[in-house]
């Protein structure tokens, strides 16, 4: 092999493990967020104590945000961050504090100590869904900042989930899979040996 053929193909198998990577990622974010572009991040089983929302999470997009639970009996309230900053004082809480995307969940903190105590009968909020077995909350970004607490009746939460979506980041993903399969196939007419054809040496007749 001479030294043109070497450097060819190894430039081709760069481009093949180069391309590998976007077009993975891009595959598996298409397949989780689906046509309508909705990412869906879930907290399971958060259990007897009140959910916290700070706007580092909710209002951390110009998206609307959309609030799913799933519980026997549980109050959603949409309200200042300063009013249910006051109204928790040092009540234990569980705060999400981001989003993991590797397994699509919401990262918590439980802080505080102490029960807190009707914060579901609470006068204070600019939004208030009451959830019997499950109901959803939509949060637009009209009026933020914005907390929301989620308190749990006496059965506790079985799972919250926050949604943003976006038309756009589903043909964003597939951009990123096909940009990732042509680099690969660029590698690969690189890497794999040219054709060879043989020829047959004629005897000469007598």
């Amino acid at each position: 092999m001479d030294g043109v053929s070497l450097v060819k193909r190894l430039v081709g198998v760069l481009l093949v493990v180069a391309g590998l990577v976007p077009l993975i990622l891009g595959t598996w974010f298409a397949s989780q967020l689906g046509a309508t572009g909705s990412a869906r991040f879930t907290l399971p089983d958060p259990g007897a104590d009140p959910v916290l929302i700070t706007p580092q999470v909710l209002n951390r997009t110009d998206l609307p945000v959309r609030i799913e639970v799933e519980a026997p009996n549980a109050v959603i309230g949409v309200a200042t961050p300063s009013d249910i900053t006051a109204i928790l004082g040092t009540a234990t809480r569980a705060e999400i504090t981001g989003v993991k995307v590797s397994d699509w969940s919401l990262t918590s903190a439980t802080t505080g100590t102490g029960a807190p105590a009707g914060l579901g009968e609470i006068e204070l909020w600019r939004e208030r869904s009451e959830i019997k077995g499950d109901g959803a909350l939509n949060v637009s970004q009209q009026t933020a900042p914005e907390s929301v607490l989620i308190v749990p009746g006496k059965d506790g939460l079985e799972k919250v989930t926050l949604t943003w979506a976006h038309d756009t980041w589903f043909y964003q993903a597939l951009v990123l899979a096909a940009a990732g399969g042509l680099l690969s196939t660029v590698g690969w007419l690189l890497v794999r040996p040219g054709r060879r054809t043989a020829t047959k040496e004629q005897s000469p007749h007598v």
